[in-house]
């Protein structure tokens, strides 16, 4: 890997006039690109010259075993010999296997992974193995990146893929697409130069057809930043792993892609599939926060209306306690004589009947009102309860969907 004291492209990578720089070749900034290849193109070589590059190593099987050989050609550009020559590609993890798996990678896109030796961090691993000067904490962080091939360096002589991955599961369609991002950098140098040039106006067409509001055009913003340089493979990185309709984005980017990716239709899918469930996730708490508050309204109302009902009820009772007082004063004949009518609360109306019978009714209808009211009581508890664990679990949904987020984020 370079220096960390290295300006870095969006994707982790080192411009190649920081590179000349670093090796003491001063580069104007303003002068074009090396008419040279960069070093993490491969230029394809006539298919003469490779057959009879072939020959002469089959007569010299010799000197790969025990000769200085396998040095040189590990460090070769020589990508038509991968899997090969022995120690060319280095044998994979079982989970980075896994990922070219579900990444739907061609032989050669596997090749490709595999001898960049990707590393799977962790977020505590991972820290500062991507960071990018030009990026402030509050616009976040890469959360994966690719170093171009360095051919003094045998050790990353094919380029370095590091790709963050969080500890929740759910989140593994996230890994697949970082991962695979980063190997469509390493697939960009692969393509010759004519290629490049070819398929990068065609590329722009695709991403300015995409939806103003699509997230893609936010991103790639952001990975390009400061380094116009670098769009072109962000554009083909991107628009590899996220973008797809019906029937390709058109024979000659299909079949670049192809080249590494046997199902891109597939590969688009896990990218949408691990959205789609982030959406579903942040769907459900939403959804279960609207009906919480919905039904948290209806108990607030409801208990108002009972509070009211509670102190009319209260008010009747004392009036009815105030009359029978009074009636229980007066004298037998005086009260024997006494017509009395009322109208309760709820509008029943109790007609000019003897005063004792009155109240005698009047008793029942708050008897009745208070068994009414006792209900209520309980039915206004057991939805207060329910409330509480409704709430308890809507806010375990949320956390959950918080720490989901924020695992997307290694430095969160």
């Amino acid at each position: 890997m370079t220096p960390d004291d290295l300006p870095r492209s969006p994707t982790g990578r080192v411009p190649q006039w920081v590179v000349d720089e670093a090796a003491n070749r001063r580069v104007p900034a303003w002068a074009p690109a090396p008419s040279t290849p960069p070093p993490g193109a491969r230029p394809r070589r006539p298919l003469g010259q490779r057959i009879l590059t072939v020959v002469s190593l089959a007569l010299l099987g010799w000197v790969v075993v025990t000769g200085p050989l396998p040095a040189l050609l590990r460090s070769a550009d020589l990508p038509w010999l991968d899997g090969v020559v022995a120690g060319r590609v280095p044998a994979p993890a079982p989970d980075v296997v896994a990922l070219a798996d579900d990444m739907h990678l061609t032989g050669h896109g596997r090749d490709l992974l595999y001898r960049a030796q990707p590393e799977l961090l962790d977020a505590a691993s991972f820290a500062g193995r991507c960071d990018r000067a030009d990026t402030t904490a509050a616009e976040g962080g890469a959360v994966g990146c690719y170093v171009g091939p360095r051919g003094a360096d045998l050790r990353h002589a094919d380029g370095a893929i590091v790709v963050y991955r969080p500890a929740d599961a759910r989140l593994h369609g996230f890994v697949v697409t970082t991962a695979a991002h980063e190997l469509l950098h390493a697939a960009w140098d692969d393509l010759a130069a004519a290629e490049r040039t070819e398929v990068t106006p065609l590329l722009e067409a695709v991403v300015a057809g995409l939806d103003p509001d699509d997230p893609l055009h936010e991103q790639l913003t952001g990975s390009v930043g400061p380094y116009p340089e670098s769009r072109p493979t962000e554009v083909f990185a991107y628009v590899g792993t996220q973008v797809w309709r019906p029937g390709g984005l058109g024979p000659r980017v299909e079949e670049l892609y192809a080249r590494y990716v046997a199902d891109r239709e597939a590969l688009v899918a896990v990218h949408t599939g691990f959205r789609g469930m982030l959406d579903a996730v942040s769907a459900e708490v939403t959804a279960a926060q609207g009906a919480l508050d919905a039904r948290g309204l209806t108990q607030v109302l409801d208990q108002k209306r009972y509070d009211a009902d509670v102190a009319a009820l209260a008010s009747y009772r004392a009036a009815l306690e105030q009359q029978e007082t009074q009636i229980a004063a007066m004298a037998p004949r005086e009260r024997d004589r006494l017509l009395l009518s009322w109208t309760w609360r709820d509008g029943t109306v109790l007609p000019s009947s003897p005063a004792e019978q009155t109240l005698a009714r009047a008793r029942e209808l708050l008897a009745r009102d208070e068994v009414e009211l006792a209900a209520r009581a309980e039915t206004l508890a057991a939805t207060a309860a329910e409330i509480a664990a409704e709430e308890t679990r809507v806010a375990a949904l949320r956390a959950d969907a918080d720490a989901l987020w924020a695992q997307l984020d290694p430095a969160g």
